[in-house]
């Protein structure tokens, strides 16, 4: 059943593309920019899902078991992992959205394509931990949702502008390709970047650069066993960068959704604040 799933959603995503691809009759040009977006979005699509296939789930069949975790609270966890479930559902609503919109597509199209992706994803990814030793989590399918809703939220309401998601890694403990994202938390560092310049852009914004964003993190140490936060800085690509290239746009706006190393203080649990003029992980 997993591998007939994971082989629908992939061939859906196919045929959904194959039926947007045109050949535009100006030019008379297969290679234009409404294509090369769904193409890409395709490719990336199928290749996440055979890759989630290789590394979780091959040769590791069983029958269907739910998860039974503690939310933020599971030994060599502590949350992280559900952390990721959140932004990685909002990292895959925004990059794709963007780049349906960079390709020509119209509003409606982009938001319910990447909107329906999105969730789709997420859930055939739980389902494919059901029969693994994983197990389906519904905490993470919760916390996608969240995600995702939080990206649909910025798009609609101006407040939830200021408050970006973002994500760094470098690895802590296995320096490998591809990196095992899984298997080296301590590694992984989740950030709220905080727009002063324009939420408060009638009094201290004004003087405030537009670059420059104070930034919360979290993360864990010890393989997992130990929460810390940190307080930091991050930079706005997008707003260093932008130009009247749409080509360059849209890359610095799919990377102004990393967070890019930078001076903050770490609080780690029972122990002192601990200042890093670069925190890296």
């Amino acid at each position: 059943m997993k591998k007939l799933l994971l082989i629908f959603l992939v061939v859906t995503s196919l045929v959904k593309a194959q039926k947007e691809i045109t050949v535009e009759q100006d030019t008379g040009t297969f290679f234009t920019k409404k294509n090369i977006s769904i193409i890409t979005l395709s490719t990336v699509l199928a290749g996440s899902l055979v890759g989630a296939y290789v590394v979780w789930w091959k040769d590791d069949f069983g029958p269907f078991r739910f998860y039974s975790g503690d939310w933020f609270n599971d030994t060599g966890l502590n949350g992280i992992d559900k952390v990721g479930h959140f932004y990685t559902s909002y990292l895959f609503y925004h990059l794709q959205k963007d780049l349906l919109l960079w390709g020509g597509h119209s509003e409606e199209f982009a938001f319910w394509t990447s909107t329906i992706l999105t969730f789709g994803f997420a859930l055939v990814v739980e389902v494919g931990d059901a029969f693994s030793p994983y197990g389906f989590d519904y905490q993470d399918l919760i916390l996608n949702s969240g995600g995702l809703g939080y990206g649909i939220l910025q798009d609609n309401v101006d407040i939830f502008k200021n408050f970006d998601f973002k994500w760094s890694y470098i690895p802590k403990h296995n320096f490998s390709f591809p990196p095992k994202l899984s298997e080296d938390y301590d590694g992984h560092i989740y950030w709220l970047s905080i727009d002063i310049h324009n939420l408060f852009k009638s009094s201290v914004g004004k003087i405030w650069p537009e670059f420059l964003r104070p930034a919360i993190g979290y993360s864990v140490e010890d393989n997992g066993n130990r929460r810390e936060f940190i307080a930091g800085l991050d930079f706005n690509l997008y707003s260093l960068f932008e130009s009247s290239d749409e080509n360059w746009n849209l890359i610095f706006k799919s990377a102004d959704h990393f967070h890019i190393p930078a001076p903050g203080i770490k609080f780690p649990s029972k122990r002192k604040a601990d200042f890093r003029g670069i925190v890296l992980n």
